[in-house]
């Protein structure tokens, strides 16, 4: 089984280990990664750690696009890109020893007409190809045309297949309209998008519930070391992982979605996969790499992983 892992805005994510970091300072790197990346193409690098096929989709343009794909390749990562005329852009991930992190996102390329309907068309094709689910992750480029995220749903979720989303503002209530399969935010872009602060858990499972009202077949809501709830028809539960001092948080979203998804190719019913989802997202903060995971790292931390059940059929409370 492969899942195809769509990424609209790709990027070169360019991740420097300092010692310490505050602006306005003359700082030196310890150490300089360069990758490609994104919020999917980190999904599709975590669910190989974890042992599952994965394919990665997603707009490329340019030197950099080409330095992109050059760097997905080496790294082992099947992709199906779609080639713009814009350049691909490059995000800086600054993370010092406390584990801080300072993140700057460039906007990405700028599309032109008929750039999103290739995309759709492309990613319709990849997903028919022999996947059997998808997450469509991070943000949309600017001139993103309206409905982007609605036609992508539909386009990846032909004859049945599940579509997962991570993706925040406008573009989430776009994709809340097709149904996906699932949703899966953290509690920073719940707190945008709902338009009031998302803090305690039970905020968090107010949130989830209020996904899968407005459109969503499941909904995870996450709140970092403080855990995740999964609400589905079938009840909510909520994990807990293990309390851990992180060397880079980044990323750790990415992962939790590889989790999850991994622990559904393996049959695991969704508090199982809640659980895997949980574990992989606390590996993911060991490790300064992006979604650089270890598979056995991910199996103990899911043994020590506590997992809830919250509300009973549809978030009812039991």
């Amino acid at each position: 089984m492969t899942i195809l892992c769509v990424t609209p805005n790709v990027a070169i994510d360019r991740l420097l280990s300092v010692p310490s970091f505050a602006s306005g300072l003359v700082v030196r790197a310890r150490s300089s990664q360069v990758s490609c990346g994104g919020k999917g193409v980190n999904v599709a690098r975590a669910l190989r750690r974890l042992g599952q096929r994965a394919r990665c989709a997603g707009l490329l343009g340019g030197e950099a696009g080409c330095r992109a794909a050059d760097g997905a390749r080496r790294e082992g990562l099947n992709a199906a890109w779609t080639w713009i005329a814009g350049e691909t852009r490059t995000c800086i991930i600054i993370v010092d020893d406390h584990g801080t992190a300072t993140v700057v996102n460039e906007p990405g390329p700028a599309l032109e007409e008929g750039d999103w309907d290739r995309f759709t068309d492309d990613v319709r094709r990849a997903a028919e190809a022999g996947c059997t689910a998808v997450a469509i992750c991070g943000s949309l480029p600017p001139r993103a045309p309206t409905g982007a995220m609605a036609r992508l749903v539909i386009a990846a979720s032909g004859g049945g297949r599940p579509v997962w989303v991570d993706i925040g503002g406008e573009a989430l209530a776009d994709a809340l309209c097709a149904g996906p399969a699932g949703v899966k935010i953290n509690a920073e872009e719940a707190s945008a998008f709902f338009g009031s602060p998302i803090v305690t858990i039970a905020d968090v499972l107010r949130a989830a519930r209020t996904l899968r009202l407005r459109g969503a077949g499941q909904a995870i809501v996450t709140a970092a070391a403080a855990g995740a709830v999964l609400a589905t028809g079938e009840g909510t539960w909520l994990a807990r992982p293990p309390e851990l001092a992180p060397v880079n948080v980044v990323a750790s979203g990415d992962a939790f979605l590889a989790g999850l998804l991994a622990g559904f190719a393996q049959g695991l019913d969704p508090p199982g996969a809640l659980c895997r989802a949980a574990a992989a997202g606390a590996a993911n903060t060991q490790s300064l790499g992006l979604a650089d995971i270890d598979a056995v790292v991910v199996e103990r931390l899911a043994a020590r992983t506590i997992i809830e059940q919250i509300g009973g059929v549809d978030g009812t409370a039991e």
